[in-house]
This record gives C-alpha cells, structure tokens and sequence, in this order.
C-alpha cells in the first residue's frame, strides 16, 4: 500500500471511531431515571398511579438494555421513563394530599360535633339567670 493509500485508511478509521465516540452516553440520564422511579416506588406510587410507575419501570428497562449498543435510543427512553416516573410521583403526592385533606375535614368535624354537643349541656346543665329589674 502507498503511503497516501496508508494516510487515506487511517484517516477512515479515525473518522469512524469518532463517529462512534461522539454517540451520547446516557449515564446521567440513566442514573437520574433510577432514581426517581426508586423514589416514586418508595412513595406508594404503586397504589396511587401504578400505571405510571409500571411504564416508568418498562421504559427504564428498555434503556438499561439499549444502552450499549444504541446509546441515542436508551437516552429517549431514560428520559421517557423520567417523565413517567415524574407523573407517578405527581399522582402519588395528589392523591396523598387528598387524603390527608380527607383525614384533616373528618377530624374538623368530629370537634366541631364535639363543641356543639358540650355548648349544649353548658346551656342545659346552667339555668339562665332570673332578670332583675331595679326601682
């Protein structure tokens, strides 16, 4: 081979391995969808928006086994399952702020039952005061 034939293939396999470096690598991606699925799991996502948390879960297993050999791919879905795992958690911290808000009216109306009721034995256990007049 001559040396400009030499140059000219090395020149191609260096492009090429440029190519092939400069995919993106999705470990931030990735670990940042691991996370927030743990954590939408770890809030009960699973009872208040399973269906989410089930994609989430689906979509991060795709881009754990895509991340070797299509990096592009396992990024869209590592970012996919983040944004499921983000409407899981959104869903979960809804409807558990509805409970509780549940829990808080039930227990307003058990005092205000409680303070109507003792208002009136107050008013029955004390008779009213006769009125006086003055000369």
């Amino acid at each position: 081979m001559t040396r400009v034939g030499t140059s000219i293939a090395t020149l191609g396999v260096l492009l090429a391995g440029a190519g092939c470096a400069s995919e993106p690598k999705p470990t931030a991606e990735l670990a940042q969808a691991h996370s927030l699925v743990d954590q939408a799991e770890q809030s009960g996502a699973s009872q208040y928006a399973s269906a989410d948390l089930a994609m989430a879960r689906s979509k991060l297993q795709q881009a754990d086994l895509e991340a070797q050999r299509h990096p592009v791919e396992s990024l869209r879905s590592a970012q996919e399952a983040t944004v499921d795992a983000r409407v899981a958690l959104a869903r979960t911290n809804a409807a558990t702020a509805q409970v509780a808000l549940r829990d808080v009216d039930a227990g307003t109306q058990t005092l205000r039952s409680e303070t109507d009721r003792q208002s009136l034995q107050n008013e029955q256990a004390s008779p009213a005061a006769p009125l006086t007049t003055q000369p």
